[in-house]
């Protein structure tokens, strides 16, 4: 017929739908390589999770049971209940920045804090090599009266001379948005992070609740005013 729509034309200038959390983003550094993986596999295996784990009014109500939220920070918030542990991983995604919250309770808790804080504590996983936590250093931040204790590393080695990537691009030369990235370059990005981690657990708190603030694909140290920042948008003196 003259007049039947050519269905397989428009399909083909339809443009391709933005991911709601860019791939990438579901990689973190070397710090919670143990528990990104297990999450991973979650979520393929229970797909009924995928949309929960994306919602963000699920996510922030489980974010503010354990800290005071004076104003939400922008970005796509995600994250699930790693199975078989009382851990529970919440990402805050702000282009190549992430923010990952790791919450926890009794002994799990308190072995994941020890860890966490560890200078000597390498991470990491064995079939990836060298990527763990390299060139650590104990940090302490002066943040609303409390002085919040944590670590400062990279994922793989910094070598001295070495300068930072250039960005990703297209066939076109244009650069690619970190959400349109492929799995491959978002894995690589994920190994190679800067990444700043800190102590947030409320005084008298059941659970203990960590942040890992990292800059993907990038060795560069994050300025502590940068941090400092974020955590102005919770109030660290109360519990929630």
């Amino acid at each position: 017929m003259a007049d039947q729509l050519d269905w397989g034309s428009e399909a083909k200038e339809q443009p391709k739908p933005k991911r709601r959390v860019p791939v990438w983003a579901w990689f973190c550094g070397g710090g919670c390589v143990l528990a990104l993986i297990t999450t991973i596999i979650a979520a393929i295996a229970i797909g009924s999770c995928v949309k929960e784990m994306q919602d963000p009014d699920t996510q922030w109500k489980e974010l503010e049971r354990v800290v005071v939220v004076q104003t939400r920070p922008e970005g796509q918030i995600f994250g699930m209940k790693v199975p078989l542990q009382d851990l529970r991983v919440i990402s805050i995604q702000q282009g190549t920045t992430k923010i990952d919250f790791m919450i926890a309770g009794g002994q799990a808790g308190e072995e994941l804090r020890t860890q966490f804080l560890d200078p000597d504590a390498k991470g990491g996983f064995g079939p990836m090599g060298n990527v763990g936590r390299h060139g650590t250093e104990e940090v302490v931040l002066a943040a609303q009266g409390r002085e919040l204790r944590g670590v400062r590393y990279t994922t793989v080695p910094r070598e001295g001379n070495e300068s930072e990537p250039e960005p990703a691009v297209d066939e076109n030369g244009e650069e690619v948005d970190p959400g349109d990235v492929s799995v491959g370059e978002a894995f690589r990005m994920a190994l190679r992070t800067s990444v700043t981690a800190v102590d947030l657990t409320p005084e008298g708190s059941g659970r203990v609740v960590l942040m890992q603030y990292s800059h993907m694909d990038s060795l560069e140290p994050i300025p502590d005013s940068e941090v400092l920042e974020f955590l102005n948008h919770f109030d660290l003196t109360k519990q929630p």
